[in-house]
């Protein structure tokens, strides 16, 4: 079992919850492992909100998570494969930490298997930029996460995770994670629900399908692809 589940950072608790109702999601079920109750689905894949102090250094910042069914047999897995797990009790119970070749580093935890989340065209997509794209994709594959493309080391990958979300391994000169969505239809209908909820989304042209981009609370600018049939956002 394994989904993605990034991680949110914010000062306003409240005011990025009310920003990921607008965008379609919708809070989780069940109480969430971590200081932070604010976890919210998405048709596949989920956001997780922790509050933290305004104008500290973690303050709109975002970071890559997973559910996983089992944390010790998730990491028993990945780490036959080939990438190191450190076992931890960072959060109310075990959690595997794995620290990829570029100095990503970021957490597994036990989560449902199924959320009971409404259907949804909307995914989770996090954008991994690193200079180590090759690397990244191998620490990805070892968790199990299934590849959407066999391109080279200088274009992007996409993971799907089997439970929920995207991953998109893109070169860059720097390593960070951002929070983007995948929607499986026409964009233009979700910045029509988001116009009118009072935020103000814009409509793109790029390449094979449009996208809308939308400033989030936090500060971060948030994009929504249309996904593409032939590839995975």
């Amino acid at each position: 079992m394994l989904r993605v589940r990034l991680l949110v950072h914010t000062s306003d608790v409240p005011a990025a919850a009310g920003f990921l109702r607008a965008l379609g999601l919708h809070p989780a079920q069940e109480p969430f492992p971590d200081a932070s109750p604010s976890v919210f689905d998405a048709g596949s894949g989920r956001v997780a909100l922790r509050s933290c102090r305004a104008g500290s250094a973690e303050d709109g910042r975002t970071a890559l998570a997973f559910d996983v069914g089992d944390v010790r047999e998730f990491a028993r897995r990945t780490v036959e494969a080939g990438t190191a797990v450190e076992l931890s009790a960072e959060g109310a119970g075990l959690s595997a930490r794995i620290t990829a070749p570029d100095g990503t580093s970021f957490l597994a935890d036990e989560g449902p298997r199924e959320t009971g989340a409404p259907a949804s065209p909307l995914s989770v997509l996090a954008l991994w930029h690193t200079p180590d794209v090759l690397p990244a994709t191998r620490v990805l594959g070892d968790m199990g996460a299934r590849s959407g493309n066999n391109a080279g080391e200088g274009a992007r990958h996409d993971f799907r995770a089997k439970n929920g979300g995207i991953v998109s391994v893109r070169p860059a000169g720097h390593r960070d994670v951002e929070l983007a969505f995948a929607y499986d239809g026409d964009v233009r209908d979700l910045a029509g629900d988001l116009g009118a909820g009072g935020f103000d989304p814009v409509v793109a042209d790029e390449g094979p399908g449009r996208s809308v981009w939308i400033r989030a609370p936090w500060g971060a600018g948030i994009r929504i692809h249309e996904e593409q049939r032939d590839s995975s956002g």
